[in-house]
């Protein structure tokens, strides 16, 4: 992901919102320009998320683990960063590598073979990955065992926001997959539907939040994303918010 940070001339609040955005990839679907019309809803809806005035950073066409969302906002992120910097180890690059390392505990100690029954891989498969992982720092040699290193742990509060102009169920669908590598998603429209009343409760059983425009009418609720992918995003974001402070 090829990246460029919004900066100002002038020295940013510590508070300030970061904003990051991303090229697209080769094979990117075509841009969908109506949508667009939303670009400044999206970033007034993410400066209303929960935590955003203690730090947000904002990335629009995030590649998260499954899917693509319009934007994504992460809050509170300044002290997790803060912590992964200070573990000295690289960016976890792929997703398998993350499943693995955000399996493991740095308080508890796990065998090969319950680390195969957790992922569904394995032992030969995990064994291989593991001793890569102790080689570069991630995971540690305890007993019989490993355990994660410290440090390792997903920063901040990572919002997916997906923007669509009317067909809410497929924006639903495509929120539901942010889920799996977002603490929380919600589907964001440009104009109220006419079955708004059903679109709230279908949202609302799902833990999604709903906005039209620039107004939250039910914000995003937390969820349990999958803990491999979601550990992947906070690696990808690290580096996002890193690269912009050398840009």
């Amino acid at each position: 992901m090829t990246l460029t940070a919004a900066k100002d001339c002038e020295s940013p609040s510590p508070h300030a919102t970061r904003e990051l955005s991303a090229e697209s990839r080769p094979g990117r679907r075509f841009e969908p320009t109506v949508e667009r019309t939303l670009d400044n809803d999206l970033i007034t809806l993410a400066t209303h998320l929960p935590g955003a005035g203690e730090g947000l950073a904002i990335a629009r066409e995030f590649h998260g683990g499954r899917g693509v969302a319009d934007m994504v906002g992460l809050t509170r992120w300044r002290d997790g960063l803060q912590r992964r910097m200070a573990t000295p180890v690289p960016f976890l690059r792929n997703e398998t590598d993350c499943a693995v390392v955000a399996a493991l505990s740095p308080k508890k100690t796990l065998t090969v073979a319950s680390l195969s029954k957790r992922l569904g891989m394995s032992d030969e498969q995990v064994t291989r990955r593991v001793r890569s992982l102790v080689a570069t720092g991630h995971v540690e040699h305890h007993g019989s065992g490993f355990r994660r290193a410290l440090g390792l742990e997903p920063i901040g509060r990572a919002y997916a926001l997906e923007a669509k102009v009317s067909d809410w169920r497929q924006g639903i669908s495509q929120a539901m997959r942010y889920s799996t590598w977002c603490d929380a998603a919600a589907l964001v429209l440009l104009k109220p539907p006419r079955a708004l009343g059903e679109v709230e409760a279908t949202c609302s059983s799902l833990g999604l939040g709903l906005a039209v425009g620039d107004r939250w009418i039910a914000r995003p609720r937390l969820v349990r994303p999958h803990v491999g992918l979601r550990l992947a995003a906070s690696e990808q974001w690290a580096c996002l918010l890193i690269e912009s402070e050398t840009l």
